[in-house]
């Protein structure tokens, strides 16, 4: 019996050793193990802003770069914009010299060929858009099928306006033939379309309109003559 109340005291030794197993870390220790998580957060946060703002100067770079190339190419693209705009102006000049050629070569060697006679208003209170002292020759060959115009002291046409052609029958409404611009010099040479076969006697007019479509003319005369009924 008293073997078994001595194995059930308790050991002091082993009472300490589970107290001190038991006890909290001391508070130097843990307040050194917050500063360490403090500090480690703290190396994050600076290692994030620097990370974060070499990638942002980094996209500055890039997108500076791109805006340069970029600002390049449109300036490379107005400028082949307006080559292509002179060639496509010459090509338009040299297409409208060899229809003016064309035509001319037909009619001059038409054995039908007819001249007309134009001049501009002779009322005293015509408009001044445009000149009374304005003449016009018009050639034309009904063989052939061709007209062609020749113009000189007409005012320069403005912004949004042409000069139109019209063939003016006896009764019914005027028949649109051709527009044409004027330049500084006041001269112009046109190919104009011919009247429908069933009216071979009307008179032809020049106005000056605004470059919008127009079924009848509306604008002052530039330009008027009367063809005579071929023989």
């Amino acid at each position: 019996m008293e073997q078994g109340e001595a194995s059930a005291k308790i050991d002091p030794a082993e009472t300490v050793e589970d107290h001190a197993a038991n006890e909290k870390p001391p508070r130097m220790l843990r307040v050194r193990l917050w500063w360490a998580i403090s500090g480690l957060a703290v190396a994050v946060a600076i290692a994030s802003t620097i990370v974060t703002f070499e990638l942002a100067r980094s996209l500055a770079s890039r997108t500076n770069y791109l805006n340069r190339r970029l600002a390049a190419l449109n300036a490379s693209v107005r400028t082949l914009k307006r080559q292509t705009t002179v060639v496509q102006r010459k090509l338009g000049s040299e297409r409208e010299r060899a229809t003016v050629g064309e035509t001319f070569e037909k009619i001059l060697f038409a054995p039908d060929l007819r001249t007309i006679k134009l001049a501009g208003p002779d009322k005293p209170n015509s408009s001044a858009d445009v000149n009374r002292d304005a003449t016009g020759i018009l050639a034309m060959s009904e063989s052939a099928n061709v007209a062609m115009l020749e113009a000189s002291g007409l005012k320069p046409s403005g912004d949004l306006q042409v000069y139109r052609i019209w063939w003016v029958p006896k009764r019914g409404a005027a028949i649109w033939a051709a527009d044409f611009l004027v330049g500084e010099d006041g001269n112009a040479t046109v190919p104009v379309d011919l009247p429908p076969p069933r009216q071979r006697a009307p008179a032809i007019e020049v106005t000056l309109e605004n470059e919008a479509y127009a079924e009848d003319p509306y604008g002052p005369v530039a330009l008027r003559g009367r063809l005579t009924v071929a023989k």
